[in-house]
């Protein structure tokens, strides 16, 4: 298919833009289901149908929930909403900006900040970090997957949990090999063209954005996110000393993770003992 991109284009950062129709460019996702989700995940952890009871949890219930890489907050408010104390971050400061509108338009605690999900410094013990909707996938280096994993290990209790998914490459070649969609909301109208490039394992999302208050001004954004493999993940995880898999599902199911599944879920538990949360100034 063919992709014409705008010469005049200004190129922006990702999700400076995007932020502004973030929510329309996702309105198939099905929010509540994926928070009815996680929460299952938060139950089984403590209590895993296959695990000896040597393995299985201490009983303390998720009540604090950090999520990485929160956008617009959609997830953050379904959690809060179901009596989780939340929190979340964001490297986009348009998307920090929207989930704060969300939460203080629900009447909720707006605790969010700018951070890149690799180097996150604060205060906050808490029980679980989530990390969805493929944005571990924008780690573009098995380096920054370690800082990654080390970096959340910090943040969360001792036997607490570490709740992430992946893209995989079926999706990829499935869904976003060759993939050009037009749109408009009543302030942007934008082009998209999603590409996979197999011997790299990189996943392309670009867009042409315009403003349509003023249609001069034309931006694009560019995405890119590397594809890993399950194997790959897992001895990332195993390599950075803070983790134990408890579960790794295909889509939001029980089936076993498996790379023809079109998402991955993993579900990981800080091992007991390994380093202690972290201190810093508190973003809020």
């Amino acid at each position: 298919m063919l992709w014409i991109s705008s010469p005049r284009a200004a190129e922006v950062e990702p999700y400076s833009c995007v932020a502004e129709f973030y929510d329309h460019l996702m309105r198939h996702v099905n929010y509540p289901r994926w928070a009815d989700y996680v929460m299952a995940l938060f139950a089984l952890a403590d209590h895993p149908e296959s695990a000896a009871p040597a393995q299985r949890g201490s009983g303390r219930r998720v009540s604090h929930v950090l999520e990485l890489a929160c956008g617009t907050g959609q997830l953050l408010t379904e959690l809060a909403r179901s009596g989780y104390q939340v929190y979340g971050c964001d490297r986009a400061q348009a998307m920090v900006a929207a989930a704060r509108r969300r939460l203080l338009q629900h009447g909720l605690p707006a605790s969010v900040w700018c951070a890149d999900m690799r180097a996150v410094v604060t205060q906050i013990e808490v029980d679980a970090v989530l990390c969805l909707y493929d944005s571990i996938n924008y780690c573009l280096q098995e380096e920054d997957l370690q800082h990654l994993f080390i970096g959340v290990g910090q943040l969360v209790r001792s036997g607490g949990l570490f709740i992430f998914d992946i893209c995989t490459q079926h999706n990829c070649r499935r869904n976003f090999r060759d993939y050009v969609e037009k749109d408009a909301t009543a302030d942007f109208s934008y082009t998209r063209h999603a590409y996979y490039k197999p011997y790299q394992r990189l996943q392309y999302n670009e867009f042409i954005i315009v403003d349509e208050a003023n249609r001069d001004r034309v931006l694009r954004e560019k995405h890119l996110q590397r594809i890993y493999t399950i194997k790959e993940i897992r001895a990332q995880v195993a390599a950075s000393g803070r983790w134990r898999e408890v579960a790794c599902y295909s889509g939001m199911s029980r089936r076993p993770g498996s790379e023809k599944a079109e998402r991955v879920h993993f579900v990981l538990k800080r091992i007991p003992g390994s380093e202690p949360a972290a201190s810093g100034s508190d973003p809020r």
